[in-house]
């Protein structure tokens, strides 16, 4: 949760301090450590420390080079150490046995140039000044736990950690990119190059940038490799294979010098994140790792949804301090305009107020580094059955047992389920052979869909924002050979994700608290896409994979109980009975609507219809939380 910030005068004029200055205390919640400043000529660097991890203690940022020659500000989590301190100090970069995360980025970089990035496993966003190359090079990790926000203009060149850093920047106009705020009404978040204010780019995932005296370029410098694949004769192989990865991901994510906190729920991906960081410390008994605490959510109101009946079981097991955190207090919208949206962006959670009293008690307990098991899901769960797998590889009895509970949970007869699931999928298969036939199948079944556009959405905004052009230029073909395959690929860098988990290191840094996901580790979803996904998980056996692994380690009560239960009844609750009054005067007088976004009686009326039980339209809450961030800091 550190952040970093920077000027780069391509016209050669110097860099004032002040400058920089200004722009690092627009996010100073992020200097738990303090603050500095460095600038040499037109180049000038910011950092605000936040010193977690042991190797950072007595750090200095930014980092400047023995020889001088480069600069760097980073805000990162190195996770192969081992494996970097090795090569380079082979190459006699390095100059301890220790060295700092920021001192092995300097040295990847010496060592590999621009291609550093893809060679650094961790969470990170960094920024380096190359002075013989006279080139600001920046890079963030491919899995979106970083941030790096940037603006390009004719003789000057900004980057920060967050969009209100540039906006302190002298001379930065404020307004209004409205392509995101249409595409953000339309659950479109695919174009991760946008901000919400013109002129303002953040890098993609997985992207690096230079700036030089020719321009900016930017380029993705690392991938999943879909060729690639795992495959072993032994389902138990698998088993190994993800548990030594998931030892590592969670090992790596203990290191912190102070507290560590856990979003504890009763769901496989939490309690194996939970289960397996207990286990770590259990078997260092020479305190190696830091003090766990559980945070779970207690809801009194709603004992439907309260899963502390499975999650106490690891509390109890590994002995963690627990902090229930009542939902009694903590509804959706309690105390609006509280808990509200950041001036970078609208977008704030469901359970925003839920998430933010549990930080606040974080924070008071001297907790550093909250975890979360946020992309467990994407990478190990959801519907992405493989039918087409198993019957390649002849598991005949696993797949009629497979159809038979669809065609139950569906109340189809079971063979109609079986033409459904299969022989569909395989003349769509022998059809998308080609490209032409894929595109036919594509615009068949588009025409059969409703629009995506919510009817709010004013049609004048949609046809000036480029929103249907927008959506269109984001379709992909997908090789059916490889679907399901491709199917956990495009979940695990879905990008309304990809934006969510920086909403959530955001956040979590306004309380001086770090954020950490082992799902999020690049080895464990490289991993998830390379195997078989009958492995990972099959119909009625959600995670599979993940549950067989934590034999031994989850308490196995709690191993055959995890399940997950969404708190919809609360969200139901508040916003059409604590909070309807809270609703209908955001959904009244509209901001969005008097700047054309949206039509403000569709909006009502829709809410109206919610209220009286009818289903709730999935970008509803989008539109909400516009209001919310139009009124705060852009209300006339």
């Amino acid at each position: 949760m550190s952040g970093i910030c920077g000027v780069f005068h391509r016209d050669g004029r110097p860099v004032d301090p002040a400058v920089i200055r200004r722009m690092a205390e627009a996010a100073a919640h992020r200097g738990h450590d303090g603050m500095q400043v460095w600038t040499s000529g037109q180049v000038g660097m910011g950092h605000l420390a936040y010193n977690l991890v042991p190797e950072s203690i007595g750090e200095c940022q930014p980092l400047v080079s023995r020889d001088g020659g480069l600069v760097l500000t980073a805000d990162a989590r190195v996770d192969n150490r081992d494996e970097l301190i090795h090569a380079l100090s082979a190459k006699g970069l390095l100059k301890d046995d220790a060295p700092s995360d920021a001192e092995l980025i300097l040295a990847a970089y010496q060592h590999w140039g621009t291609e550093c990035a893809a060679h650094i496993i961790g969470d990170f966003a960094f920024a380096l000044w190359d002075v013989q190359e006279h080139c600001l090079f920046a890079a963030r990790d491919p899995m979106a736990m970083r941030a790096i926000y940037y603006r390009q203009e004719s003789d000057r060149f900004l980057f920060a950690t967050e969009v209100k850093q540039i906006l302190a920047a002298p001379k930065v106009p404020r307004r209004i990119f409205e392509p995101y705020v249409a595409a953000y009404l339309a659950g479109h978040f695919d174009e991760l190059t946008w901000t919400f204010y013109e002129g303002v780019n953040q890098l993609p995932p997985g992207h690096a940038l230079r700036v030089d005296a020719d321009g900016v370029r930017t380029w993705r410098y690392w991938d999943i490799d879909l060729e690639h694949e795992i495959r072993y004769q032994d389902e138990e192989e698998y088993v190994e294979h993800f548990l030594e990865l998931f030892k590592e991901a969670v090992r790596c994510r203990l290191r912190s010098t102070r507290p560590v906190g856990i979003f504890l729920s009763g769901g496989m991906d939490s309690g194996s994140l939970a289960s397996m960081a207990g286990w770590w410390k259990g078997s260092q008994p020479e305190n190696r790792f830091p003090e766990i605490h559980a945070y779970s959510f207690a809801f009194e109101s709603f004992p439907e949804c309260d899963e502390r009946h499975i999650s106490n079981g690891i509390v109890q097991h590994y002995r963690f301090p627990q902090h229930d955190i009542s939902v009694d207090a903590a509804w959706p919208l309690k105390d609006y305009p509280a808990y509200g949206p950041d001036s970078d962006e609208p977008y704030i959670g469901t359970y925003q107020a839920l998430v933010e009293e549990s930080l606040a008690d974080a924070r008071s307990r001297g907790i550093g580094l909250m975890l979360s098991g946020d992309r467990g899901d994407l990478t190990m769960g959801m519907a992405n059955y493989d039918y087409v797998g198993l019957a390649v590889a002849g598991e005949w009895a696993t797949l009629r047992d497979e159809l038979r509970l669809v065609s139950q949970w569906r109340g189809e007869p079971f063979r109609r389920e079986v033409r459904r699931q299969l022989a569909k999928t395989y003349h769509a298969w022998i059809r998308g052979r080609t490209r032409a036939g894929w595109i036919r199948q594509v615009h068949r079944r588009l025409r059969s869909f409703p629009s995506p556009i919510p009817t709010w959405v004013h049609p004048e905004f949609v046809k000036r924002s480029g929103l249907i052009e927008s959506m269109r230029r984001n379709e992909h073909p997908v090789d059916l050979r490889t679907f399901a395959r491709q199917q956990r690929y495009q979940a695990v860098f879905v990008s309304m994700h990809m934006r969510g988990v920086v909403w959530s290191e955001r956040t979590q840094a306004r309380y001086g608290i770090g954020f950490a996901d082992p799902w999020s580790d690049r080895r464990i979803v490289s991993f998830a896409v390379a195997v078989p996904q009958r492995v990972l998980n099959r119909t009625g056996e959600d995670k599979r994979l993940a549950r067989q692994a934590m034999r031994g380690i989850m308490p196995e009560e709690v191993r055959q109980a995890v399940t997950k239960i969404i708190p919809y009844p609360l969200y139901e609750w508040a916003i059409t009975k604590k909070e309807k009054d809270t609703v209908l005067d955001l959904t009244t007088n509209m901001e969005a609507s008097r700047r054309g976004f949206v039509r403000e009686e569709v909006l009502r009326d829709h809410f109206e219809a919610i209220c009286r039980g009818e289903t709730e339209h999935p970008f509803f809450w989008w539109a909400l939380t516009l209001e919310m961030w139009l009124r705060q800091y852009w209300g006339s």
